[in-house]
């Protein structure tokens, strides 16, 4: 071989060997960088057992505070396979990151017993936090949270007052949380309150049909929260939309059992209350003890509009349909059909309580949209309108409102009191139209 071609060849190789050393290193740099953006911080690095038993709750506070402290992005971690049990406790903002990141791919449980709620009102609460990111395992599996509700739901906790939420958020504007199971709340499962756009998708809510007023989600003095892909089976409202909520929307929900998806209840104690912006679609609600309800106190002030309800599906749903101005009121005692939780320890029915008319008071309810609701009705009644002398329900539309009896050769009746709008193409119907 010629020196020229032996000096060519060991020149390509040189090449070569540089071009691997260099793709090398930026491979290398490449990895590092993937893991510097997707550090964890373990609870099991600062002692947590995640046992089951051993209280690990401090470990998580030490945890917590390193995540939040912290000047650059990290994520808080509970490990796959570990099952984690917590006292109540407090995970406190404002934090030095933009966002946080909150991975639960093991199983958090609660203690096996109740505490005092005056000093602890939530099991797990997030206060003053934003850009907070809750996500379970996903496709790994794990994050489930297990409220062990059963022991408060006996008759010494038998008020709301006496039973803690799940899981609270409050002031988490950017809050989203996704691809998590809870199971058996003391009272609501999660609670939103003073935030600003939330998002939460695949989440999996579960109580026993009749455990007492465990509300999937209740949303209070929330601007735009987008809820959607989610299954909520528990003993009282999937959903519950409250005071000062406004631009929410509700998609691809599966309810039942429970009592549906409420707007209020509105204008407790004279109260000043209002919703409005609220988009319900694309929702299957079964075996749930009512569908679509807007429920407000007589006595109250303020309004609920601009509401739709839209591509609704009822599967042997108690009352499909209903707005109620007199709900639970001082006054005269009316029963209907909504029987109480057995654990309520209550026995007969509930009952609505109506005061006289004429004190020129109430929450107004307006601009609310019924379309493409379809299914069956496990009641007589399929749609219930309720409406106070006083301030009445306006503009109440009724499209393509078709829904049978759950009970083969029976048909289903509409009642409307005091209600003013229009109806299309609904074969259910008791508007009069203006």
């Amino acid at each position: 071989m010629k020196k020229s071609s032996l000096f060519f060849v060991l020149l390509c190789l040189f090449q070569i060997s540089k071009l691997g050393f260099c793709l090398a290193g930026s491979v290398h740099t490449a990895n590092n960088n993937e893991n510097k953006r997707h550090r964890f911080i373990s609870v099991t690095d600062f002692g947590a057992v995640c046992d089951g038993k051993t209280d690990d709750t401090q470990a998580f506070l030490k945890a917590w505070e390193a995540v939040c402290n912290g000047v650059s992005d990290k994520s808080f971690l509970v490990p796959l396979g570990k099952t984690c049990m917590l006292k109540p406790l407090k995970f406190a903002g404002p934090c030095k990151s933009s966002s946080i990141t909150f991975v639960i791919r093991g199983n958090l449980v609660a203690p096996g017993y109740t505490w005092d709620v005056g000093n602890f009102p939530e099991w797990i609460s997030f206060d003053s936090i934003n850009g907070l990111v809750v996500k379970g395992g996903g496709v790994k599996g794990g994050g489930t949270l297990d409220s062990r509700g059963s022991v408060w739901w006996g008759s010494g906790h038998a008020q709301d007052k006496d039973r803690p939420t799940a899981m609270h958020f409050n002031n988490c504007n950017g809050l989203r949380m996704y691809n998590l199971q809870h199971l058996n709340s003391p009272r609501n499962h999660i609670g939103l309150t003073g935030s600003k756009n939330i998002s939460i998708s695949g989440l999996n809510l579960t109580a026993p049909g009749d455990s007492p007023n465990t509300d999937g989600i209740d949303i209070s003095k929330c601007i735009g929260v987008d809820i959607r892909d989610s299954v909520i089976s528990t003993g009282d409202d999937c959903i519950a939309i409250n005071s000062g909520s406004s631009y929410i929307n509700i998609t691809g929900l599966f309810c039942g059992p429970g009592h549906g998806i409420s707007v209020g209840s509105l204008g407790r104690n004279g109260e000043f209350a209002t919703v409005e912006e609220v988009r319900v679609k694309n929702c299957t609600l079964s075996n749930t003890m009512n569908g679509v309800r807007i429920k407000t106190y007589q006595n109250g002030l303020g309004y609920a509009r601009k509401i739709s309800f839209e591509d609704i599906r009822m599967v042997d749903s108690r009352n499909p349909i209903i707005i109620e101005q007199n709900y639970l009121n001082r006054g005269k005692i009316e029963e209907v059909s909504f029987e109480n939780s057995s654990y309520q320890n209550r026995g007969g029915k509930n009952c609505f309580y109506k005061t006289e008319s004429g004190n020129g008071r109430g929450v107004k309810v307006s601009d609310v949209r019924y379309s493409r609701i379809y299914g069956s009705s496990a009641s007589d009644e399929a749609v219930t309108f309720n409406c106070n002398a006083d301030m009445g329900c306006e503009d109440i539309v009724m499209d393509h409102v078709n829904i049978v009896s759950a009970k083969a050769g029976q048909g289903v009746s509409a009642s409307c009191t005091n209600v003013r709008g229009s109806y299309f193409y609904s074969p259910i119907n008791c508007i009069k139209k203006h």
